[in-house]
C-alpha cells in the first residue's frame, strides 16, 4: 500500500501530534445514504456527519489509528463497499482538497469528543 503524506500540516494541528488515533468508549454508528448518525453511549449525544467525517470515524474503529493508516483506509479503497464509499473517493481521493480535509475533520470529531490522539 503507498503511504499517503500530509506535508501541509502545521503542528498545532491536532492531526499533526505524533499519536494513534482512538474512539474514547462506546460509540454506535448507522449509515444512511451517505450520512452516519453516531451515538455516543457515555454521554448519550446523537451527531448527524457527513460521509467523510463517518468514514474517518470507521476507519478509526476499524483499528486505523495513524493518520497515514486513517488515510489509506478512506481516500485509498481500491474495492468500495458501497455506493456513498464509491462517491466518497471519486470525490476526495488524488485531489489537493484531501490534505486539508482529513486533519479539519479529525479535528472536529476530536472537538465532539468522538475521537482522541494518544502520544506513541
Amino acid at each position: 500500500m503507498a503511504q499517503v503524506h500530509y506535508a501541509g500540516l502545521k503542528p498545532s494541528d491536532p492531526a499533526a501530534e505524533i499519536g494513534r488515533w482512538s474512539v474514547p468508549g462506546r460509540v454506535d454508528m448507522r449509515e444512511w445514504h451517505g450520512e452516519f448518525v453516531v451515538r455516543v453511549d457515555s454521554t448519550a449525544q446523537t451527531y448527524l456527519l457527513s460521509a467523510l467525517a463517518g468514514e474517518v470515524l470507521k476507519a478509526i474503529r476499524g483499528g486505523a489509528g495513524s493518520i497515514d493508516e486513517i488515510a489509506t483506509k478512506v481516500f485509498s479503497d481500491c474495492e468500495p463497499s458501497n455506493a456513498a464509499t464509491a462517491a466518497l473517493v471519486a470525490t476526495f481521493a488524488g485531489r489537493a482538497s484531501d490534505t486539508n480535509a482529513l486533519p479539519a475533520v479529525l479535528s472536529e470529531l476530536q472537538a465532539l469528543g468522538l475521537v482522541w490522539t494518544e502520544p506513541t
